[in-house]
């Protein structure tokens, strides 16, 4: 068998190997290697439409696997990076409440995320303050129901900003800090909030599961 026809069968099977990459950076590298025989198939063989594809084709590809090896490695900084919920900010709208208002209730519908910006609050049913700086409401915007399994309610003036439910899936879908902060955040809160007081903590849960029941009985 001619060398030009071994080398075409050799990126052909590259290429076929292609379609057997699950993840990008392995796809990428593949890909890598099968433009490499191609154009050196079309340029042994003299086809001119082989040369320039995958000539084109070669770059393309090594440009998206360099921004997929940036990506992990942002990735992995990232997960152990601090999250500024300040930076959310300019998405959000202000919601002054008064001493003593509750800011939601335990059941209320879940549609959109709080943050604190000065004045004092409390978690009333595990009884733990909120200080500014506080994110409160982000668990139940991802429950499967959709509804507050805690009640805020001001201690003090207070001055919360709030982002729409809506805001907060583009933000989780567009920006991987933010999703990585929610993630970590939701997780550390109901650690916290288990090792605070784990009796209230599951009493609260019931509760909720009985209200549930109840709704599903009427």
């Amino acid at each position: 068998m001619p060398a030009i026809e071994i080398l075409g069968y050799a990126a052909s099977g590259v290429v076929f190997a292609t379609f057997w990459m699950r993840t990008m950076i392995p796809l990428r590298i593949v890909a890598i290697v099968s433009n490499l025989l191609f154009f050196g198939y079309g340029l042994w063989g003299d086809l001119a439409p082989i040369v320039i594809l995958h000539g084109a084709l070669l770059p393309l590809n090594a440009v998206r696997l360099h921004q997929a090896v940036r990506l992990r490695r942002r990735l992995r900084q990232i997960a152990h990076a601090a999250f500024d919920p300040q930076a959310l900010a300019p998405f959000m709208g202000e919601r002054p409440t008064p001493a003593g208002a509750v800011l939601f209730e335990r059941g209320d519908a879940a549609d959109a995320i709080y943050y604190l910006a000065s004045g004092r609050a409390r978690v009333v049913e595990l009884d733990v303050p909120l200080p500014p700086g506080s994110l409160v409401g982000e668990i139940a915007l991802f429950a499967p129901d959709r509804r507050r399994t805690q009640t805020v309610r001001c201690e003090s003036d207070c001055l919360f900003l709030r982002i729409s439910e809506e805001r907060v899936l583009q933000l989780f879908a567009e920006n991987p800090e933010f999703g990585l902060y929610l993630v970590k955040m939701m997780v550390a809160r109901l650690l916290e909030n288990k090792a605070r007081d784990p009796a209230r903590l599951e009493a609260v849960a019931g509760g909720v599961d009985r209200k549930r029941s109840n709704a599903g009985d009427d």
